[in-house]
């Protein structure tokens, strides 16, 4: 019975897939080829007219006079004593500034980025790379506080050899902004010359970026076949056919049936949404997973209840939105071609909600008309990024000025009430709409409960992810973030998940396995080494590299198939050094010491202020007993990043191995005092003083720990492993106690 379930919900998930893509493919054999968005303007001129006015027309551009809009006629801007200068010369346009390393020199600006609200501009080098110059222009009108230059990071200093520094690894145009600024761009970093000979069609986001390749529908037109329901494209933007009723009593349109587009909103994801990308080889239509791997919801990126903190985009906000979980797509409210709103202010709000019962006083207390009536302002309100770009919040919620209080979460109220306290408006809020909130916890209050690590958080992780209310987005959060909730329970609920037909539940499901005991992590993932999904199924190879060893035949020849995916990605992203690392990490796992060393050593050269590198080879070297060359490393790397805690941890364990108790304790306390709040050194140092016989300074460095920062599971062990050698009874059980009460097990 139970082989026949798995046979069952491996076929169930097969069905599920194959129905939710489009069959019907084009008669045409050639794979489809870009032909550029002048081709369509003949047969699309409306479309085209509204395309050229949009920002996507203008996302990049070559400087040239009707495309850069700065003042480059001998104005200069200061920062932290560089006087930058913009002037022309020859018809083309340059700055004078700083270089790599802090040297003044004059660099040619190749390409300017954006139009509006602000303008950056390109320096394209010698060995192809493309570089983002630190200096925007403030497109707004001067009456606005535009027409001036600004430096982007604003107040803070970024000093030569930051990676944040304009000539910099994370202000490089080619890796991290070409492919959402030009069509049909390929990366081309040549990792024997370590340089790039990167391509594009067009440089901007033109028709093709949406629609895909557009050479199969060229060749549509001529004939127009019936049976070629996609025109000659490889995919259809177009979502099934919906019909839009009004509610009249919740005074909402609702639609017939409940078909989120996936693919439409994937394609607009792939720009705008914060993700990693890991191929270039994308292909329209198909998951946006297949290459790319989008952020969840995490505090890092956002607050605690899924409002936005950083520049998040849209993606991640509208998934959690009720809009899409009823079918409503970007182009529902934007033109696809302009991007501009379809109506103005609340009119295009009141085409699916009712403005005789929303677009009044009596629903917003504020007279209409005014900033308070506008239905943006208070469900999608605006965080401003990059010092002019203001971005609405498109999670599209009720503003909770109430949970603000208990969670310390902004409010969209308190934005425009800027002079008043948060207990001020949550008391009208509550005056005025406390009756129409809904029973349930919201799942902000869900992840504000699990976050605090108390009694009660692993109930709130199991409801969460149990109820159908929820957002998959949040659900992938929780699995993400927060994957020490281990009871019989917990570990049923990641199960369905890893079936699930959503890529992103798979993905952050298996995530969420790796505190799983080996035997159970392995019969767990090795299933999805055939996902369709190629995030998801080289995940699992990550996964399962560090079992490697005990995989049977059969599993060992679909994981190296994989392996061999897994390797080609990171080798793709050799411009970076993550490629180097994660490379190093599988070789390692899987045997295949003499690779992984080779890996690490080009990744040092390459990328000699990576340390994570560094520390990661000097574990290899220790696996490998060379123990000399560990210590080395680990030197090296602590003189590029003295500070760094991880780096001083790892040599303190060098010491402990090599019978050096007073010097693996000094880097213990080093890597402490660097990252106070990280339980896996609290806890190393608190079994380093038990085995030195001081077992009650141990106990209370742990009790201490807990006070400070709140439960950790790494910590509560650590307290109930030294009672239990103590023979404390009572201790024992009651850090047992508050194990099972917070992660349930």
């Amino acid at each position: 019975m139970r082989i026949f379930s798995a046979i069952s919900a491996v076929v169930l998930f097969v069905i599920l897939f194959y129905c939710c893509v489009e069959t019907t493919k084009p008669e045409y054999s050639a794979p489809n080829t870009y032909v550029g968005s002048n081709k369509c303007q003949s047969c699309h001129s409306k479309e085209y007219a509204n395309y050229t006015a949009s920002d996507h027309a203008h996302a990049m551009d070559t400087a040239l006079q009707r495309s850069v809009k700065g003042d480059f006629n001998n104005s200069q801007f200061i920062y932290f004593g560089d006087t930058a200068r913009f002037y022309q010369k020859d018809g083309q346009y340059f700055v004078h500034t700083r270089d790599s390393l802090g040297k003044p020199a004059e660099f040619r600006v190749s390409f300017t980025f954006g139009w509006q609200p602000l303008q950056q501009y390109l320096v394209q080098f010698a060995d192809g790379r493309v570089q983002t110059l630190p200096y925007c222009w403030d497109t707004r009108p001067k009456e606005k506080g535009g027409q001036r230059w600004f430096h982007i990071y604003g107040k803070d200093k970024i000093l030569p050899g930051d990676e944040l520094y304009w000539t910099g690894i994370n202000q490089n145009w080619n890796n991290m902004c070409a492919d959402c600024h030009t069509t049909d761009y390929a990366k081309k970093f040549d990792i024997s010359s370590n340089s790039f000979h990167s391509t594009w069609g067009e440089g901007k986001v033109s028709c093709e970026s949406c629609h895909g390749p557009a050479s199969g529908h060229i060749l549509w037109t001529g004939k127009k076949p019936a049976s070629d329901s996609l025109k000659g494209f490889a995919f259809k933007l177009a979502g099934e056919q919906l019909t839009w009723t009004m509610n009249p009593d919740k005074g909402i349109a609702f639609p017939d049936k409940k078909i989120p587009n996936i693919t439409q909103v994937e394609t607009c994801a792939r720009c705008h949404s914060r993700a990693t990308r890991i191929t270039d080889a994308y292909t329209h239509g198909q998951s946006f997973l297949q290459s790319h791997i989008p952020a969840t919801v995490s505090t890092a990126n956002y607050y605690i209840d899924g409002q936005i903190r950083e520049e998040d985009y849209e993606y991640g906000s509208f998934l959690q939105s009720k809009m899409y979980a009823n079918g409503v797509t970007c182009i529902n409210c934007h033109d696809a071609h302009s991007m501009k709103l379809k109506a103005p202010g609340n009119a295009t709000c009141n085409s699916c909600h009712s403005p005789a019962k929303f677009n009044v006083e009596a629903h917003t207390h504020h007279p209409e008309n005014s900033v308070g009536a506008s239905c943006a302002n208070c469900h999608m309100p605006i965080t401003t990024y990059m010092g002019v770009d203001d971005r609405r919040d498109h999670s599209i919620r009720i503003p909770r000025p109430d949970l603000s209080l208990a969670m310390g979460t902004p409010n969209a109220c308190n934005k425009c009430h800027t002079d008043k306290p948060v207990s001020w408006t949550a008391k009208a809020f509550k005056e005025w709409y406390g009756d129409k909130l809904p029973a349930s916890k919201t799942y902000g209050e869900h992840l504000f409960a699990i976050s605090k690590n108390t009694a009660g958080s692993e109930q709130s992780w199991n409801d969460l992810l149990a109820s159908p209310d929820y957002p998959a987005i949040i659900k992938a959060t929780a699995l993400d973030q927060y994957p020490n909730y281990l009871s019989p329970r917990s570990v049923e609920i990641r199960q369905q998940y890893l079936q699930s037909a959503d890529a992103n539940l798979r993905l952050n499901a298996l995530g969420s396995l790796a505190a799983f005991p080996p035997g159970e992590l392995v019969n767990r993932v090795k299933p999805l080494l055939n996902d369709p999904v190629l995030s998801v199924r080289t995940l699992a190879v990550t996964l399962l590299a560090q079992q490697y060893t005990t995989l049977d035949a059969a599993t060992k020849q679909r994981f190296e198939q994989v392996l061999n995916e897994y390797l080609a990605i990171q080798r793709g992203m050799s411009d970076r050094p993550e490629g180097y690392l994660n490379q190093g990490i599988v070789l390692t796992a899987t045997g295949r010491m003499q690779e992984a060393e080779q890996i690490y050593l080009l990744g040092i050269k390459r990328f000699p202020k990576f340390t994570a590198a560094y520390a990661n080879l000097a574990d290899l070297y220790r696996a490998m007993g060379n123990e000399t060359k560990s210590f080395e490393l680990l030197h090296n790397a602590l003189m590029v990043e003295p500070k760094n805690g991880s780096l001083h941890y790892s040599l303190a364990m060098w010491h402990f191995r090599n019978k050096d108790e007073k010097n693996g304790i000094a880097e213990l306390q080093q890597a402490i005092q660097s990252s106070p709040s990280d339980p896996g050194f609290a806890y190393t140092n608190a079994i380093a003083l038990h085995s030195m016989g001081k077992s009650q300074s141990a106990l209370q460095s742990l009790e201490r720990f807990l006070e400070k920062y709140g439960n950790q599971p790494q910590v509560i062990e650590g307290l109930i492993s030294l009672n239990q050698d103590m023979k404390q009874v009572e201790e024992v059980k009651k850090y047992q106690d508050l194990r099972k009460a917070v992660y349930g097990y």
